[in-house]
């Protein structure tokens, strides 16, 4: 879901020096990396930017099926872990 930025505006907040990118982004309503990524088109900086914006990551859905596996594996080995260790212990003296 990609979220429409008035540029316009974002550019007539970068003119103020004092107002920071995150400040920019809170009175624009988007995110400081797209801010900076504004910033870089409007002083015509090619070099890609070191971190990918999190608004634009289509793969930032839930793991699904993969992770409730790996989460149940681990559950399995504390369980047998816990297990073994009860096993290995003497029997109370009653």
């Amino acid at each position: 879901m990609q979220r429409s930025v008035n540029h316009d505006l974002v550019a007539q907040l970068l003119e103020d020096e004092s107002l920071s990118y995150r400040e920019i982004g809170r009175r624009a309503g988007c995110s400081d990396w797209t801010v900076r990524r504004i910033a870089r088109e409007l002083a015509s900086d090619s070099r890609p930017m070191k971190f990918q914006s999190y608004e634009n990551n289509e793969n930032d859905e839930p793991l699904g099926f993969a992770g409730w596996g790996v989460l149940a594996g681990i559950a399995s080995l504390f369980i047998g872990a816990v297990w073994l260790w009860k096993r290995g212990m003497p029997p109370p003296d009653v």
